[in-house]
């Protein structure tokens, strides 16, 4: 394997964030998915761990220079220096710039023994066209609120007399119930109401029957997250020297946007990313996104991740293509140097077990 780049300054430092993993049911205290996992393995075992109280998007607020965003919505910054999102929002009637703004990501849900289970392979990520359709259907639908679509495949959606509530972001629930999930009590029934009235909505949506028909899974909800916190208009940051970012996520987007840079399509192979013209970069992958027929598990595409992903960016980090490696997953940290790889003496761990 060649990681040696003569005309460009490659990435020395490289972030990758399993964005979607926390440790789901399948994978808990499995010795044989763990066992398997040879990248993971060895990054927990050479690696520093650091635990994330604020998750992956504190680091990368840190990392962006901008600390002074810590602690607002994450909706605001999803929406930020899209001119659409301001137009809509400034539009409407006075009673739709009121309300709560939130993330909103679309779901296929399955019937669980218990309830109703969202399997990673059901966070969505929507084409333009199809966003585009839904939005329009639902400003008929649902006025006053408004449904924009965002770059990453998600929403921001507007909800005129529905105050903010705390709502977990559902890739922390894939692999679960997702009635775990969601709210309760007297201030969230206008939620759920929403929630329960826009599943209806979506059931005879024509969007659903085109995905039918080319076999792709029919949106069953649209999840609202990311409306609490600190409610700012951010502003446009000094221009930096940012990683270069792959992947997609209505947040990092935003984030990215405010310093005047752009997020990327992942690459397939580690290659094309270790050979792009910055000094630093970040990757975020999603487990739902290697996950392919029914009877694939998360452990598979844990797995394929693994050797596809983490192995090859740790054979850089050993041959001087990388002077840094970054594995983040479940709020957990583990970092590494080319000097880490001389710690011999540290036994092995399974894969997951430094991430728990």
């Amino acid at each position: 394997m060649n990681f040696t780049f003569d005309t460009i300054t490659p990435v020395r430092e490289l972030v990758m964030v399993i964005q979607d993993l926390y440790l789901p049911r399948e994978l808990r205290g499995s010795a044989a998915a763990s066992a398997e996992l040879s990248g993971l393995e060895q990054v927990v075992r050479f690696g520093t761990r650091v635990p994330l109280a604020g998750g992956w998007r504190e680091r990368m607020l840190r990392r962006a220079g901008r600390a002074d965003l810590a602690g607002v919505a994450p909706a605001c910054i999803a929406g930020a220096g899209l001119d659409a999102v301001c137009a809509r929002r400034s539009a409407g009637p006075p009673e739709a710039q009121s309300g709560a703004r939130w993330i909103a990501s679309a779901l296929h849900l399955r019937a669980g023994l218990r309830g109703v289970d969202l399997d990673h392979r059901g966070l969505l990520r929507l084409p333009a066209a199809e966003q585009a359709q839904l939005s329009a259907d639902f400003a008929h639908a649902f006025a006053p609120c408004v449904l924009v679509p965002l770059p990453s495949g998600e929403f921001l959606l507007d909800t005129p007399g529905i105050p903010a509530l705390p709502m977990h972001e559902p890739a922390r629930g894939a692999g679960s119930e997702l009635g775990e999930l969601t709210p309760s009590g007297p201030a969230a029934a206008p939620l759920r109401r929403l929630l329960a009235e826009i599943e209806m909505w979506l059931h005879t949506q024509p969007v659903n029957e085109s995905r039918r028909e080319r076999g792709a899974a029919p949106l069953s909800a649209l999840w609202p997250w990311g409306a609490t916190g600190r409610i700012v208009c951010p502003a446009s940051g000094a221009p930096a020297a940012l990683p270069l970012a792959w992947g997609r996520d209505a947040w990092l987007e935003g984030l990215w946007r405010l310093q005047g840079s752009v997020v990327r399509p992942a690459p397939q192979r580690i290659e094309e990313l270790l050979g792009a013209d910055a000094p630093a970069g970040v990757l975020l992958v999603e487990l739902g996104g290697e996950l392919g027929g029914e009877h694939d598990t998360a452990a598979d595409a844990l797995r394929r991740i693994d050797a596809r992903l983490v192995a090859p960016a740790l054979a850089a980090l050993r041959g001087a293509a990388l002077e840094r490696l970054s594995v983040i997953l479940n709020d957990t940290c583990v970092h590494l140097q080319r000097g880490s790889l001389r710690r011999f003496w540290r036994r092995t761990r399974g894969g997951l077990a430094g991430f728990a």
